[in-house]
């Protein structure tokens, strides 16, 4: 029989949404059972706010603190459940390409755990984001979802 793969560094990637959050509890148990480091990472849609919020310094200064805030709680969570070693990273742009070329080279881990969104068109099974994840990662990629 095959040995079970322990990991040595977990990376979560982890926004406010229900799957965002079963991602960091799922990455919060792995890194838990394998006494493994754990980086939490939230990456900053700006693309995403209307045009009115993206051109206004103050909202888009409280919308880039609200993600701050959130890795905040992020990393006190991973903190109070055991896991001894807990790091945060920020991030812009577009969430897969990010985490693919900029977090994962940075961070280094051998394993990324994320949600995944979506339920319709080509990504059917997959999310757009965790799919390009998936298939990009030059590392193992747990893939969480409601059904």
């Amino acid at each position: 029989m095959v040995e079970a793969k322990h990991f040595k560094r977990v990376l979560a990637a982890v926004d406010d949404s229900k799957l965002g959050q079963l991602a960091l509890v799922n990455a919060i148990h792995q890194a838990q059972e394998d006494d493994s480091e754990l980086t939490i990472v939230s990456v900053f849609e700006a693309e995403q706010m209307n045009v009115f919020d993206y051109f206004s310094k103050e909202k888009n200064a409280a919308a880039r603190e609200d993600v701050e805030e959130a890795l905040k709680r992020y990393r006190q969570t991973a903190v109070d459940a055991g896991v001894g070693h807990v790091d945060t990273v920020f991030a812009e742009g577009e969430p897969g390409e990010v985490i693919v070329k900029d977090v994962i080279p940075s961070v280094k881990p051998d394993m990324v755990v994320i949600g995944s969104h979506s339920q319709r068109g080509a990504e059917k099974y997959f999310g757009s984001q965790s799919s390009y994840v998936a298939n990009n990662a030059p590392v193992t990629v747990m893939i969480v979802r409601y059904f």
